[in-house]
């Protein structure tokens, strides 16, 4: 089994939250979920500071760490504001142009996951950016419904990444074609796994044994970049734990794209 790592970008700046409540929720529910003891004063401490800071992504952070794990990651972004995404497109196109340039894959975080049009529109936002149409999507909240990935597919993305049971807090199963896209079912989202670091450790491991006796090929990781700071110091250090347990483990890092060179491969070869 080997393993995709992802992270959907969310935020971008400060000033793109002025307009929204982002931040006051911020404030209410981390201090809620302080007072309930899931993480320590300094850390809440940060998260409160967070909507502060000019610059409320960590993607140069990111990319160092994975680069330095030899983690060929792909980056999420948003063509579409809403659900709390509210950076602007033109925000968007000097960070996604530094992903690329940093040799880091780049793809839709969706807003649209039931109007063909919508999708279409979106898909086109990032193939005018990237002057290619060969990316991928996750939407954004893994929202999809039976409409979704036959759209996604017509619009032409090459893959899609949003297949999550909520419920179980995981899908693990096999990557699967829909025409000429491939889904690649979500195995592991930082914000489904628990707040106390113990906790969520644990849960991670029984998830990578579930996903190691049941036989699939990759394992599907997401992680939020703005969450690679001081104000979620619990959610770095477990993605941090989490790349080492990994490593000393041999488990070997794979892309979306070269996954895809391998299934399709395998489907020549049957």
């Amino acid at each position: 089994m080997k393993v995709i790592i992802s992270h959907d970008v969310d935020h971008l700046f400060r000033n793109d939250h002025y307009k929204d409540l982002i931040y006051p929720k911020l404030w209410v529910r981390s201090t809620l979920e302080l007072l309930k003891g899931k993480y320590g004063l300094s850390e809440w401490f940060y998260r409160m500071l967070t909507p502060f800071s000019k610059t409320r992504h960590h993607i140069p952070e990111l990319i160092e760490f994975d680069r330095a794990h030899g983690i060929e990651s792909t980056f999420f972004f948003g063509m579409e504001n809403g659900l709390g995404m509210s950076y602007s497109v033109e925000v968007a196109k000097e960070v996604i142009q530094y992903v690329v340039e940093q040799g880091f894959d780049v793809g839709v975080h969706g807003i649209a996951y039931n109007s063909e049009t919508d999708i279409y529109s979106e898909f086109n936002r990032m193939k005018e950016i990237l002057k290619r149409d060969n990316f991928g999507i996750r939407t954004h909240y893994v929202r999809f419904d039976d409409t979704t990935f036959n759209y996604f597919n017509k619009s032409g993305y090459l893959f899609d990444s949003s297949e999550f049971d909520k419920e179980k807090s995981t899908s693990i199963k096999r990557p699967y074609k829909v025409g000429k896209l491939w889904e690649f079912p979500l195995v592991m989202m930082d914000g489904y796994l628990p707040l106390k670091l113990i906790e969520k450790k644990e849960a991670t491991l029984k998830l990578i044994e579930q996903a190691s006796s049941e036989n699939i090929p990759y394992l599907t990781i997401l992680f939020h970049d703005y969450q690679f700071c001081k104000g979620y110091k619990t959610e770095k250090e477990w993605y941090i734990w989490l790349i080492e347990w990994l490593e000393e483990n041999e488990y070997e890092f794979i892309s979306y794209r070269n996954a895809i060179k391998e299934l399709e491969k395998g489907l020549e070869d049957e």
